[in-house]
This record gives C-alpha cells, structure tokens and sequence, in this order.
C-alpha cells in the first residue's frame, strides 16, 4: 500500500534539519517501509513570524504492508532525532493513500501565501483518517500537512543534499570552490544558484551546524547528480539523498496580495515616488486600485535595488514580494522579491519592460532565478536508478 508520511519543524536555530532526518527514514526503516523516487523538499511562506531556518517540510511517499508499524517506526525516529530540547514544534502525518485530498492541495496553496491556523490542519487531517503526532507546541502539523498537498504537476526543480557524518557537525566545510565555480559553468543552465560571481562565494555550502554538507540544485535528477559528481572535497560523507522540491520556482508569488500581514504575492499599479533611505534601501510609492501602497528594495537584493532606483513616476509596474506586518515605527510595507516593469514609456535610463530579481546571493529558497523563466518543469519527472546514495 502506498503511504504519504509529512514531517516539518524538527530542526531548530541550533542544529537539526528535516531533510537529513528524512534521509535517516529512508536508510534505517527499509524493514518496514520502502521510499519511492522522489521525496519532496516543500518551501511554505518565508515571511511567516514562526518559522524555522528554511521554512521547509519533506514529504515522503512510501509503500508498506503495515501501515500502523511504518507509523510507530516514524515517530520513534522523529522523537530520537528532532532537536525538541531546543525547540523544535515537530509534526509527523501519515495518509493512506497515494494522491493527496484536494483539500490538502488548498492547504499547502494557503501555506505557501499566508498564515495558517494549526486547528484547520488538525481538523482535516482527522476527516481524512491520518495518523499524527507532535512534539512541542504542535505547529509542525501545519507544514507537515501542507507538504501532502504539492504532488510535482506544478513547476518544480531538483536538488541533491548531501550529509555530514555526525562527527564533523559543527565543523568548517572543505569545498575547492574553484570546482564550484568550474561545476557551475559547466552545467547552467541545468544547474543553478552555485556560485556568487559578483562575491567570488560558494552557495552551494551552509556555514551552520546542522547535518547538509551541501546542496546541489537543477532542473532534473540526472543533472544534480552528474553535477555533484564533479565537485571536489575532502570530507568523508554520510550519504546524499535528491528531492523533488518547489524551490526556486516563486510558487508563493503567483496571487494578487490581498495585504495582510505575513502574506505572499504581486501587487500592481503607477509608480508615484521613488526615495533612497538609510542604508541604501529603496522605497517605492504604489497607486493601485486598492489604494497607494509603500515597497521596500533592500540594499542586499543588489541587481533588484538598481532597477528599483531607476523607475519614475508614471511607470506601471508589477511588484512581488511578502507583507512586512506595521510596528511602532514602521507602517505597513512590501518587501520586494522581484519587480516586472510592465511600461516605462518616454524615457531611456537603463530600464526596460521585463523581469528583475535580487542578485544571487540574496535569493530566497523560493526564489526564481532568471535561468529559469521559460524553462518550467514538465509535468513528469523521469525517474533516474541512482537518486539516494548510502556511504559504505
């Protein structure tokens, strides 16, 4: 029988990482449960107050003959290797079945743009007959539900994460980058986000403590692999696993913003004012049908910024980005992701109709990189035989 199981929220500000216990799932419970091609690596709304580093859930589809064991043998590995002493508000579901509800597909469209109540989560997954457990305060229950409901027919892309044995946590990663660098020119457009060119600084390498060595990110299985294959390291790894993921397709920037607090999407409208504030930060005055709105380009989006600062009143343009929530000293503000400049009539200031993102180094994991308009993902990913890799 074919098993969804969703896990989010077991890492933490200190270590930790959902993916790696995945991958733990996948090696160590082969007993009772078999991982199929692809697990899926889900980005929720970055601009949620009470998110972990990433904002990000794993869903696993898996064939068993015992349900109920695959369940119990889940949930001791997520109460053995969440980080809950610091944190961590895990949630853990298993769905019989292998598609997900439609209403689990509302879910995670909700997830990816606003804020979502963890009552609604546990309220559905109880009509659908799922198992669930939680550590903490529970609130991993929404990603973790929410991870059900992205099944792959929509844009998405690849990526190859690999692991640290747990000795070296916490320890400086040793990547040449000029096999980075030389891997990046090699396989772009396939791959992508590898390699800060205006830094000369990997991206392919977290600096934090917790179990990824690194992550390779493409538009198939096969490239992420080959490519992966090439880099050059001298740290003995603990294995490497590719998922399927939302990641870098702007999946939360496909909506008109509706303005509340925390949500995710596009606003449009005239361009009324452009100022420079502290720090370089560009702000932007709106006028739209739903009245005048404030964007905000900051100075580390760098190429976005730029083109932000060579607009003028009159310009049309569409801005997509995540609701700052107002504070004491701040109103409420847009904090821009992207821009598509629709018109910028009469004029000839180095800005043209068409699309503007941040450079490299700012992007968010949900973030589309220029390489990859017009290059959408089909609606079947072919499935390679080397997709998970178990050092020896």
């Amino acid at each position: 029988m074919k098993c969804l199981i969703g896990l989010d929220d077991t890492d933490s500000s200190r270590g930790g990482c959902t993916t790696h216990l995945a991958y733990r799932i996948a090696v160590d419970l082969r007993s009772v449960m078999t991982v199929l091609p692809y697990p899926k690596l889900v980005r929720l709304n970055p601009n949620v107050p009470f998110k972990t580093r990433g904002n990000a859930a794993v869903c696993l589809t898996v064939e068993t003959d015992e349900p109920r064991a695959a369940f119990r043998a889940v949930s001791e590995k997520v109460a053995g290797l969440a980080d809950e002493a610091n944190g961590a508000n895990s949630g853990l579901v298993l769905l019989q079945g292998g598609r997900p509800d439609p209403r689990l597909t509302r879910l995670y469209r909700d997830a990816l743009t606003g804020v979502v109540n963890v009552h609604r989560a546990r309220r559905l997954l109880a009509s659908l007959g799922a198992m669930t457990m939680t550590l903490g305060n529970g609130m991993g229950l929404v990603g973790a539900a929410s991870s059900l409901g992205f099944d792959g027919r929509d844009d998405h892309t690849f990526e190859l994460v690999s692991y640290r044995r747990k000795d070296a946590w916490g320890a400086a990663r040793s990547i040449d980058p000029r096999s980075v660098e030389k891997m990046d020119k090699d396989t772009f457009p396939h791959t992508f986000n590898s390699f800060d060119y205006q830094k000369r600084r990997v991206l392919v390498a977290p600096h934090g403590p917790d179990p990824v060595f690194a992550g390779v990110r493409g538009d198939s299985a096969r490239a992420v692999v080959e490519a992966f294959g090439s880099l050059e390291f001298d740290e003995k790894l603990e294995g490497w696993m590719v998922y399927m993921t939302n990641q870098h397709t702007d999946a939360h920037l496909q909506g008109r913003l509706d303005w509340k607090s925390y949500s995710s999407g596009w606003a449009q409208g005239r361009v009324a004012g452009v100022a420079t504030g502290r720090g370089g930060h560009v702000y932007l005055s709106l006028a739209s049908s739903d009245g005048p709105h404030s964007c905000a380009f900051y100075e580390p989006t760098g190429d976005l910024r730029r083109a932000a600062m060579r607009l003028m009143p009159g310009d049309r343009v569409r801005v997509f980005g995540g609701v700052r929530r107002p504070s004491e000293g701040h109103s409420k503000v847009l904090n821009a992701e992207a821009l598509r400049v629709l018109s910028a009539p009469g004029r000839s200031r180095g800005i043209v109709r068409g699309t503007y993102v941040s450079s490299t180094r700012a992007h968010r994991h949900l973030t589309r990189p220029l390489a990859r308009y017009g290059r959408e993902a089909p609606k079947s990913a072919a499935v390679i035989r080397q997709w998970i890799s178990v050092a020896g």
